[in-house]
């Protein structure tokens, strides 16, 4: 195998049935690396090979250099499809948690209009795999939550992401902002519940009431000014 995959003379596609069988043989083996990031440096490369490589560098190549440097140079290559953007974001927040390039890569393709469902659906869930705690990811989601024409299976996704990714440093900021929301459906009290189960109560009961203060609050002024002007 190490053998076939140092010879220049062996075809793109041997090289990566190679490359895939010795990683499931040897996970981390430096020549296998090396292979991918060369298919994905090769002239040959289209988005069949980049989301092969994506798909088994994200299996192989976790915490390695030259494996993430490799997919976030992907990531900046404006030919390749929604699909194939989003496998790479993907996987390359598999082998480098939090990365922002991957995170600011699949809030795009669910914030976008343009981008088909089922990839949007697929970003939704990728969220939920490596956003942990981290804000931009949980803002996004929030807001597709709030979303009054929003696609039911996505919904879930999103709510289902946010329960995986969700930290006590956020579930204030989100309980406050659902709070005032008013068109809750399933997906928004699961996500309320959630929080309620996981933060001291008085938190909660603060995060929840202290919107609601203020919108009595800004509902009174109005009503005095329109008093007065009367």
């Amino acid at each position: 195998m190490v053998q076939i995959l140092q010879s220049p003379q062996v075809d793109v596609s041997i090289r990566m049935y190679t490359a895939e069988n010795l990683g499931q043989i040897d996970p981390g083996n430096e020549l296998t690396i090396a292979t991918w990031v060369q298919l994905i440096e090769s002239t040959q490369m289209d988005d069949y090979i980049c989301k092969r490589a994506a798909q088994n560098l994200g299996k192989i190549g976790r915490g390695n250099k030259k494996a993430i440097a490799a997919l976030e140079k992907l990531l900046e290559l404006i030919y390749l499809n929604d699909d194939t953007r989003m496998c790479i974001a993907e996987n390359l927040g598999q082998i480098d948690p939090g990365n922002d390039g991957a995170i600011t890569t699949l809030v795009q393709l669910l914030e976008s209009a343009q981008v088909n469902r089922d990839t949007r659906r697929l970003a939704a869930r990728g969220l939920g795999n490596i956003g942990t705690g981290n804000e931009k990811a949980i803002i996004a989601l929030v807001q597709i939550l709030q979303s009054k024409n929003e696609d039911s299976l996505i919904g879930r996704l999103v709510e289902e992401s946010l329960g995986q990714i969700l930290d006590n440093k956020y579930q204030f900021a989100v309980v406050q902002t659902l709070s005032g929301y008013q068109q809750f459906d399933d997906n928004c009290y699961n996500v309320l519940w959630n929080c309620a189960q996981n933060m001291p109560y008085p938190d909660f009961y603060q995060a929840w009431h202290q919107h609601n203060f203020a919108t009595r609050a800004m509902r009174s002024l109005k009503k005095i000014f329109s008093t007065r002007i009367i």
